[in-house]
């Protein structure tokens, strides 16, 4: 029946637009957490080796005579060196690892670009940190503007099968049912119009119009037989 096809289709359509805002919304969620995760605990990697050196120098004057002091920054440096996310990385760890011999004997100039470099890859580190941080500000507001989008769609969606369900089968049945009530009232001249009615309310009203119809002229004989 075209009556049953139509309002399949306009509540799955209904359904549809639900079910992409659920999934939607899930899926750009779900995905977001763990890559944003994933970045910050990177450059978060750097960013503590770099410290860590830091503070292995302000901590000792002189490692050269240290093994165990030497032994931590060269761990965090090569955790560093094997860490690198940023484009700017790669050329002050270089300068790091050709300035830390001097520095780690000694040297306090040396020590003093090295501690320049250090906060320089701290620096590009935590400005990589902050844009991770406003791009999922910024995909989370976007997200909430498709979401919003397509739950108003939804809601038109909604609206428009209520107005067709109203257009298409409410009224129609209402008028069948404000006819029958005039015949059955002694109103034979009463007869049921939906235009806009599906095509199969539009037949059956057409029939109940046929059949009252017939029943005019048995009507006007029974009332003249009456009056007789």
């Amino acid at each position: 029946m075209r009556l049953r096809t139509e309002l399949a289709s306009t509540v799955a359509g209904f359904l549809a637009l639900n079910f992409l805002l659920v999934f939607t919304a899930i899926g750009l969620f779900g995905r977001m957490g763990p890559a944003i995760e994933l970045i910050l605990q990177r450059n978060d990697t750097t960013i503590v080796a770099a410290e860590e050196i830091l503070g292995a120098f302000a901590r000792h004057r002189d490692v050269a005579t240290t093994a165990a002091v030497r032994a931590p920054i060269e761990a965090a440096l090569a955790r560093a060196r094997n860490n690198i996310t940023e484009p700017g990385e790669e050329p002050l760890l270089v300068a790091i690892e050709t300035q830390l011999p001097a520095a780690l004997g000694g040297d306090d100039q040396a020590r003093a670009a090295l501690t320049d470099k250090l906060c320089a890859l701290i620096a590009i580190n935590r400005r990589a940190m902050q844009q991770v941080d406003r791009d999922a500000q910024r995909l989370g507001t976007a997200g909430a503007w498709a979401a919003a989008f397509v739950g108003m769609a939804s809601l038109g969606l909604g609206l428009l099968l209520t107005r067709r369900l109203s257009q298409r089968v409410v009224r129609p049945l209402q008028e069948l049912h404000a006819t029958l009530a005039a015949a059955l009232g002694g109103d034979s001249f009463r007869r049921a119009n939906a235009a806009d009615a599906s095509p199969e309310l539009r037949e059956v009203l057409a029939n109940v119009n046929q059949v009252l119809d017939t029943r005019v002229p048995e009507d006007e004989a029974s009332d003249r037989l009456a009056h007789r």
